[in-house]
């Protein structure tokens, strides 16, 4: 395995635990030899270039780091890692990426530079691009980056006629939705999703237990209609998206039961999810897996607000001219208006087939 992918692996790993810092991985190289590596570590703590470093110690002295961001070389919550490299003696750096964070942007590039290292941009930067996607697009535009994640029939059904729904996709298909809900900051969902299902929308491993990281879990609800007896008051409260539609009796007994309730200005009679984003990248969330349901999906889709499809398309036909299509809303009138998926990947989950692109 080459050094990069070996960083890129690490990388992975950090996802869910390092935002709103980058998820990045990092190697020492001596003398063909992997002799530190890391990954960033929750927000405040060391990123991966210091852990990596701090595990090679004298040996970092001539080596060669590989990391699949550009270094940062400003103060945050923690010192400037380019300072690191460059006291640990560090001679060649391979990055897969330019850091897009103005602080960054080419600076981490040029410090390094200019203290007589062997600087490299290396390939692998799509692959780097695709780990830290949330991130660029939240240091770039400053709202989360969203997956709008759902499960189908093969004839394009999320439920039978009579609405149930459990469960179309395969157990492996679930195992891996829950990896998703691990990796966002936040999940999403309609209030008619959670009347019908009743989620508690959290993150579990393999077993079914929860995982310690659980993202914020937000309900879009214009008229505060989610019912006190929600699973969703077993975990940490959620956060309940309203409109000035909500009776101030229905927002206080929500309030009073644990649930954060947001008021937002109303568009088309429902909230306005363009004010929502801006709202989530103020509270630094940078990643936001929509799970439905279909009108919910519909209003993203159609305000052109998704970035990234996730869909698992199950081998059942479910028929039926009544049964819902994971996307509602105005939907696209001719086939030129329709959304086209780009740098789209195939892959085979248990008995499933999951597809996953990219809008823009």
């Amino acid at each position: 395995m080459g050094y990069m992918k070996r960083a890129l692996e690490l990388s992975r790993e950090a996802l869910g635990l390092s935002s709103p810092n980058p998820p990045v991985g990092a190697v020492v190289v001596k003398d063909g030899k992997i002799v530190g590596e890391g990954h960033t570590s929750p927000a405040g703590q060391a990123h991966a270039e210091v852990i990596a470093l701090s595990q090679a110690g004298e040996l970092a002295r001539g080596a060669t780091l590989y990391t699949t961001l550009e270094p940062c070389c400003h103060f945050g919550k923690t010192p400037p890692c380019t300072r690191d490299i460059i006291q640990a003696g560090i001679a060649q750096v391979h990055i897969a990426i330019i850091d897009p964070n103005p602080l960054v942007n080419g600076k981490g590039m040029a410090e390094l530079e200019r203290a007589g290292l062997d600087i490299h941009l290396d390939e692998h930067g799509e692959e780097a691009g695709e780990v830290a996607e949330a991130y660029i697009k939240f240091v770039t535009l400053g709202i989360p980056f969203v997956v709008a994640k759902f499960a189908m029939s093969l004839d394009g059904k999320i439920a039978a006629s009579s609405g149930d729904s459990r469960w179309i996709s395969s157990e492996d298909s679930r195992c891996y939705a829950g990896e998703l809900r691990r990796q966002a900051d936040a999940v999403i969902v309609g209030i008619g999703t959670v009347l019908s299902d009743d989620p508690r929308l959290t993150a579990r491993d393999g077993a079914g237990n929860p995982r310690e990281k659980q993202p914020l879990r937000i309900v879009v609800d214009s008229s505060a209609r989610l019912p006190l007896s929600s699973q969703l008051f077993k975990e940490p409260a959620p956060l309940l998206v309203v409109t000035a539609d909500a009776t101030a009796d229905r927002t206080e007994a929500l309030s009073a039961s644990g649930a954060e309730v947001l008021s937002l200005p109303a568009k088309d009679g429902s909230v306005d999810l363009g004010a929502l984003l801006k709202a989530l990248g103020e509270r630094e969330i940078t990643s936001l897996l929509v799970e439905g349901g279909g009108t919910l999906l519909g209003s993203f889709f159609d305000l052109g607000l998704v970035d990234k499809v996730v869909a698992f398309i199950s081998p059942v036909i479910l028929g039926g001219r009544d049964s819902p299509s994971p996307v509602a809303g105005a939907g696209a009138t001719v086939m030129a208006d329709s959304v086209r998926l780009k740098r789209t990947r195939v892959d085979v989950i248990g008995e499933d087939v999951m597809m996953t692109g990219y809008v823009r």
